[in-house]
């Protein structure tokens, strides 16, 4: 067994049972090594959907600890699970006796508004008062883009989004609710309050530390814009 496989089966060991716990334990120090390991063995892209697999309770994590090669069977049925997503089905090549957790967008619908409307409710009181009537709606928007496809691009897209600029956001805000609901790059799984709230629909982003900041960044971001449109509109 080498380096990754030792540090990954030790953390996943560590990994809390309790699903109430997994958000607050995913902001911290164990968190943010799962990112970077998760990243290591199936790649940048596909960080969200591993740690949503893993969330508790996960076969997924029971396997990994008893396999032999803990990231390379992670890596395997991560993209198991992801050929599923897109072809509705599993594909040629890919083990079937590997346990595929469900269908991530299947298992995000359920989700998805209760998310949204908590995320809209973290991010409205730093929002604009023009722009908190369309809050849900970008959201919404942005939370739908990101289960349906990569998120390397998405912050960009979305700050020249025809339909959402015409909510009434400058681009800066639009890259700043981003930002804030799909969570920054290079580890957008920090401090996403979307993938938080997906989680543990009870979670509370204030007791998180990284993301007060992203709620306190997005507060500054926004109003800093504010100001120009007003400046420039005077």
């Amino acid at each position: 067994m080498d380096e990754l496989d030792e540090r990954l089966r030790a953390l996943l060991a560590r990994l809390p049972a309790d699903r109430a716990a997994y958000a607050p334990w995913l902001a911290g120090a164990d968190g943010r090594e799962l990112a970077a390991l998760l990243a290591a063995s199936v790649g940048p892209d596909a960080v969200g959907l591993g740690i949503l697999a893993l969330a508790p309770p996960s076969p997924l994590t029971r396997g990994a600890l008893a396999a032999e090669r803990p990231h390379a069977y992670l890596r395997r049925s991560i993209a198991h699970a992801a050929a599923r997503e897109a072809a509705g089905a599993s594909l040629p090549g890919l083990p079937e006796e590997l346990p595929a957790p469900e269908p991530t967008r299947s298992r995000l619908d359920g989700r998805l508004p209760a998310a949204v409307a908590a995320t809209c409710d973290a991010l409205g009181p730093r929002t604009p008062v023009r722009l908190v009537p369309v809050l849900e709606s970008a959201i919404e928007a942005l939370a739908d883009r990101a289960t349906r496809g990569r998120l390397s691009h998405l912050h960009t897209e979305a700050a020249r989004d025809p339909a959402l600029l015409s909510l009434g956001f400058a681009p800066a805000q639009l890259r700043a609710l981003a930002n804030a609901v799909l969570g920054a790059r290079p580890d957008h799984s920090r401090a996403s309050l979307l993938a938080g709230f997906l989680v543990d629909p009870a979670w509370r982003p204030e007791e998180s530390p990284p993301h007060r900041a992203a709620i306190a960044a997005y507060q500054r971001r926004m109003t800093h814009a504010e100001r120009l449109r007003e400046a420039g509109a005077a």
